[in-house]
């Protein structure tokens, strides 16, 4: 008893399809087809029936690919039995499909996809990305530096907002500064962690 109704015309038709035939050379290489279909052992026949209703469940363009994978996995595994073929190739495209899910929704966030910005302008995700992780990065830098900087003794202060507008600092002030700083070693990689 068939389990798999699939007919060698439709297994045929399939390989026939991809080829640059038309009208009657496109019939005659069915046929001869359907020839080769009939002279494959049987464990062939049930790995290209198997693997032709699954693919056929799959979007147009990943079809072939997936045809296949499941006759080399059902010929892999030796099958005889129509039914032990059909739920190989149904486990396998089940499996397929759920990494075809995740490549989808990885793609759909590809970071070469053009969106809109801010002010209506075409950008790539990638690009837009890379700029608001900066902007994050030099706003928690900021945030990091005024908490810093409130911490510190105002005679502290003082010398930084020297240096900061550019002034020079006496060499009292930086043997100052520089022992206050070497009796804290951990101030500074206290911030921004």
């Amino acid at each position: 008893m068939n389990t798999i109704k699939v007919s060698h015309r439709d297994l045929a038709k399939m390989f026939v399809r991809s080829m640059p035939l038309e009208g009657q050379e496109f019939g005659d290489k069915v046929e001869e087809y359907i020839e080769i279909i009939n002279a494959l052992p049987a464990p062939a026949k049930i790995a290209l029936k198997s693997a032709y209703i699954f693919s056929r469940k799959v979007p147009r363009e990943e079809r072939e690919d997936l045809y296949q994978e499941l006759v080399l996995a059902v010929l892999k595994a030796q099958v005889d039995d129509e039914r032990l073929a059909y739920t190989i190739c149904r486990c396998d495209w089940q499996n397929w499909w759920q990494k075809f899910k995740t490549r989808q929704h990885f793609q759909a966030g590809s970071l070469n996809r053009a969106i809109e910005d801010a002010e209506g302008g075409i950008v790539e995700f990638g690009e837009l990305l890379v700029g608001e992780v900066d902007f994050d990065r030099r706003m928690d830098g900021e945030l990091d530096s005024k908490a810093l900087y409130e911490q510190l003794p105002g005679w502290v202060k003082s010398i930084v907002d020297k240096r900061l507008i550019g002034k020079s600092i006496t060499g009292g002030e930086r043997h100052l500064l520089n022992k206050w700083v070497n009796t804290r070693p951990t101030i500074l990689a206290s911030y921004g962690s």
